[in-house]
C-alpha cells in the first residue's frame, strides 16, 4: 500500500511547481512585498478570483513561501522572496523558464525515446534555440534564467582558475556576461570579451567586459588567448558540438587555452538521468561524460591537460591547443 500511495503523489507532483510558477507570472511575491500584503489589499488591486486566490495563498503558506499573520495578512519567507521579480539575486526568470513549452516538449517524452529526435523541434518544427531567436521576450527571459543560474554556480570560478595568466579571455557563448562579469573583477586589466549573438549581446547590461556579436556555428574571432565554453556543447548533439569545437580551435592562438564548463556524468554524485531526458526532447542533446567531452576536444588537436571541480555539478576541462 505505500508504493501505492507514494505513486498517487508522484502523479500529481507538478501541481507543486505550477502552483509556484502562477504565482511568479502573476507578481504575486512582489505585490506582497511591495505592500499588497493582504488578501483585501489583494482583490482590491488586482481582478483575481476570491476563492483561487486563497487556495493559492493556502498552499504558499503550507509549502513555506510566504507566512501568514493573522486576519488574511502575509509577508514573505526567505524563499518567497527569492521569487520576486525585482530581487537582483533571485530566482524568478528561473522559475519561470521551466513551464511553458519545456512541459509541452516533455509531455511527448515518448517521442524522443522512439525516434531519437527532440520532441520539441518535431511539434514546433524548429530547434528550441531557433525558437528562442523568434521570440524576443522569450530569448530575454531564458537568458535572465540563465544568468540567475550563472551568478550561484560561477561564484567561485575566478577563484578556481588563475585567469591572471591569461592577458584576455573570451567566452564564447555567454548569454548575458555573469561569468565572464566575475572574472573581470578578480582580473581588472584582462582583455574580457563576450561573443554572442547580436540580439543577445544588445541585452548585455556589464560595462567592463567588451562586446562581440556573431554566431558560433559560422566563426568565431581570433581575438583571444584564452576561450570559455560553459554549458554550450551539452546543448548540442556531437556533429553540432563539434562545429563549435572546430571554430575554437581556430580561434585560439598556438598554445592558446580552452575551458569546457559542463555537468560532467562520471565526476559528480549526482545521477543525471532526467536532466540527460530534458537535453533529448529539448535539443536532441545529452549529458556527457568528460571522457566523451575530452575525446570530442581532442578530435580537433586539442590536448587535455587537468580538470578542476567547480561546484557539486560543473567540472571545468582545461585543453591546450
Amino acid at each position: 500500500m505505500e508504493a501505492k500511495k507514494e505513486l498517487k503523489s508522484l502523479f500529481t507532483e507538478h501541481w507543486k511547481y505550477l502552483a509556484v510558477n502562477a504565482a511568479c507570472q502573476l507578481q504575486l511575491f512582489d505585490k506582497i512585498f511591495e505592500g499588497q500584503n493582504s488578501l483585501d489589499k489583494l482583490l482590491q488591486n488586482n481582478k483575481w478570483d476570491l476563492k483561487s486566490l486563497l487556495n493559492l495563498l493556502e498552499f504558499l503558506t503550507e509549502n513555506n513561501y510566504i507566512n501568514e499573520l493573522g486576519n488574511n495578512n502575509y509577508t514573505l519567507t526567505e524563499r518567497g522572496n527569492l521569487l520576486r521579480k525585482e530581487n537582483k539575486g533571485g530566482l524568478y526568470y528561473a522559475c519561470l523558464n521551466w513551464s511553458g513549452e519545456h512541459l509541452i516538449a516533455w509531455q511527448h517524452l515518448k517521442c524522443s525515446i522512439q525516434s531519437g529526435k527532440s520532441s520539441f523541434e518535431q511539434i514546433y518544427q524548429k530547434t528550441y534555440f531557433e525558437y528562442l531567436n523568434d521570440n524576443p521576450e522569450k530569448l530575454k527571459n531564458y537568458h535572465k534564467a540563465m544568468s540567475e543560474y550563472a551568478i550561484d554556480d560561477y561564484k567561485e570560478l575566478p577563484n578556481i582558475i588563475d585567469f591572471s595568466i591569461h592577458q584576455s579571455i573570451m567566452d564564447v557563448g555567454g548569454g548575458y556576461g555573469a561569468a565572464l562579469n566575475l572574472i573581470k573583477e578578480k582580473n581588472h586589466t584582462a582583455r574580457c570579451v563576450l561573443f554572442d549573438l547580436d540580439k543577445v549581446i544588445k541585452q548585455v547590461s556589464y560595462k567592463t567586459i567588451e562586446r562581440i556579436g556573431g554566431n558560433f556555428f559560422e566563426g568565431i574571432p581570433k581575438c583571444s588567448e584564452a576561450i570559455i565554453l560553459s554549458r554550450v556543447l551539452h546543448d548540442w548533439n556531437n556533429k553540432k558540438a563539434k562545429l563549435i569545437l572546430k571554430n575554437c580551435f581556430h580561434a585560439l592562438p598556438s598554445n592558446g587555452t580552452l575551458y569546457v564548463i559542463e555537468n560532467c556524468t562520471d565526476k559528480i554524485n549526482i545521477k543525471l538521468w532526467l536532466l540527460s531526458l530534458n537535453m533529448a526532447v529539448m535539443c536532441q542533446s545529452f549529458e556527457r561524460s568528460s571522457t566523451e567531452y575530452i575525446k570530442l576536444c581532442e578530435e580537433f588537436g586539442f590536448n587535455f591537460q587537468e580538470d578542476k571541480k567547480l561546484n557539486q555539478l560543473q567540472t571545468i576541462l582545461i585543453f591546450k591547443k
